[in-house]
This record gives C-alpha cells, sequence and structure tokens, in this order.
C-alpha cells in the first residue's frame, strides 16, 4: 500500500513540476519543441515508477515456438499489385475513350520488387483487327506520353467474332 501511495505521490509532484515548467517557457520558436522535451521527461519519469511491474507474468513463453504463425504479406501484396494494376488500367481506358480511341482491352503487367514495391512494366492495348494503324500508333503515342519512358505501351489486334 505503502508503494502505490509513493508512486501517486511521485506523479502528482511529477504533474506539478510539469506545469511549472510549462509555465516558464518563453513564447518563441522552439515552444514546441521544448514542450515536447517536458512532455517526455515527464513520460520517462512515470514509466520508471512501474519497473517492477511485470506485464508478461501470466503469458507462457515456453510454447511460443509451437504457434502457428499466419502470414499475411504475400496476400497483401498480392492484393496491393493487383489494385495498383487496375487502377492504372481504368486511367489508361479513361485517357483512350477521352481522346476518341475505341480499343477492345487493356491489359497492365505489374510486379513486386522487394518489399512493398510494385512497378508496372508494361501496358498492352488490344485494338480491333479493323482499326486503322495510324489511329493505333496515335494511341500508343498518347499513352506513352501519359506514363513515361519506364513503362513499355505495346499493341496487339484481335478479330472480333463474325468478322
Amino acid at each position: 500500500m505503502d508503494g502505490i501511495k509513493s508512486v501517486l505521490l511521485g506523479v502528482c509532484l511529477l504533474a506539478v513540476a510539469t506545469g511549472i515548467l510549462k509555465m516558464l517557457i518563453p513564447d518563441s520558436k522552439f515552444k514546441t519543441q521544448i514542450s515536447f522535451l517536458i512532455s517526455c521527461i515527464f513520460a520517462i519519469s512515470l514509466l520508471s515508477g512501474f519497473d517492477d511491474i511485470s506485464f508478461f507474468t501470466s503469458f507462457d513463453f515456453d510454447n511460443l515456438e509451437s504457434v502457428e504463425i499466419v502470414d499475411f504479406s504475400d496476400k497483401l501484396s498480392e492484393e496491393a499489385r493487383k489494385e495498383a494494376a487496375k487502377a492504372v488500367r481504368l486511367k489508361t481506358e479513361k485517357l483512350l475513350s477521352d481522346n476518341g480511341y475505341s480499343f477492345e482491352k487493356v491489359y497492365v503487367i505489374a510486379h513486386i520488387n522487394g518489399a512493398f514495391c510494385i512497378s508496372i512494366s508494361e501496358i498492352e492495348i488490344v485494338f480491333a483487327y479493323t482499326e486503322a494503324e495510324k489511329r493505333i500508333d496515335q494511341a500508343v503515342s498518347l499513352v506513352s506520353r501519359e506514363v513515361g519512358n519506364d513503362i513499355v505501351v505495346r499493341y496487339s489486334l484481335i478479330q472480333k467474332e463474325g468478322q
């Protein structure tokens, strides 16, 4: 009981001291930094009063190796890759549609490079076999300008059924 009483008394005295120190801070450009420093000192002093208390006394660390660990990072990375490719595909389709180009489909090839790094390497635009080659070149040029030199933009032709 005396331990709790002394900890509470220490916290109260520390809070009073912190309040007095904050009142003594001059109005300057360093006010936020000094306030942060005082708050950190308060937090460290507060936590040092609890150094004898163990929060993990009831946890059994011996059986930790037998617990199955589920790694969601691969699934999350794959979903992020799909979402990035979908976003690029939708923007490419909108760009082509807004500029009056007709196309059949847009494919985007995205890769996961390293930890949480997604790169788009290629965009393929599928045109109908009957589309004029000049219009195809203009559409590919438009998309290439928009995406930059790092992404390869190519096209393919498809023959529609019944033609």
